[in-house]
């Protein structure tokens, strides 16, 4: 993903714009295949990063905001970012917030000093669970490491999800809400044996940041 989109910015090095911008058109598109990911049963995470190199017109804003809008209600995290002859207050209103706005001055050949500040923001992953192991039947807290928590919309919308099981997952609040790591309450285990895996929501539980991290229970 992280060299695809680097691919993508070294590509745009070369275009030529012109025109009017129809950033709504690229929201429409994005939008469509969110839909058919969400509501075929998968609800993963997704992230819209959207660029332009003009002001949009009026009626153009309109749509693009509609469509931003429509994006979060599927559970995308929008990204703006503004090349040269840009509104920054438009971009500010499409995006997440003026937070998720990356500023490129410099013209397009700044992309590339823009990638890995884009990539760091945009990443949002769970690394590690501590502890990993817990004993049966026992209260206790998790610290989820990993990156990003603090590119929610929102911060109060972020949840810890634990799986149990195929039909069984418990969703916590967290108690502390770090970009690197979240301090959550955990459901109880009953059983020994048992595997309960983690995920991160960032918009109150419409999409899931999927791992492969996990919590295994123990006989203590």
């Amino acid at each position: 993903q992280r060299e695809a989109i680097r691919r993508g910015l070294d590509i745009l090095q070369y275009e030529v714009p012109g025109g009017d911008t129809f950033m709504h058109e690229g929201f429409k598109r994005a939008n469509e295949q969110i839909y058919h990911e969400t509501y075929g049963g998968v609800r993963t995470a997704s992230v819209i990063i959207a660029l332009t190199d003009g002001e949009l017109q009026d009626i153009q804003f309109y749509y693009a905001e509609q469509e931003a809008n429509r994006a979060r209600s599927f559970g995308a995290i929008v990204y703006c970012v503004g090349v040269k002859d840009f509104n920054e207050t438009q971009l500010s209103t499409i995006a997440d917030s003026i937070d998720h706005v990356f500023p490129v001055t410099g013209g397009f050949y700044a992309l590339r000093g823009t990638i890995d500040s884009i990539l760091k923001k945009s990443c949002i992953e769970i690394l590690a669970a501590e502890p990993s192991s817990v004993c049966a039947g026992e209260s206790f807290q998790v610290v989820v490491r990993g990156n990003g928590f603090y590119h929610a919309r929102n911060i109060d919308q972020v949840l810890c999800s634990f799986k149990l099981n195929d039909s069984l997952t418990i969703n916590e609040k967290p108690t502390l809400v770090h970009d690197t790591y979240l301090l959550c309450p955990a459901p109880v285990i009953e059983d020994a044996g048992q595997v309960v895996f983690l995920q991160v929501s960032m918009n109150n539980g419409l999409t899931f940041i999927s791992s492969s991290v996990s919590i295994t229970s123990t006989q203590c």
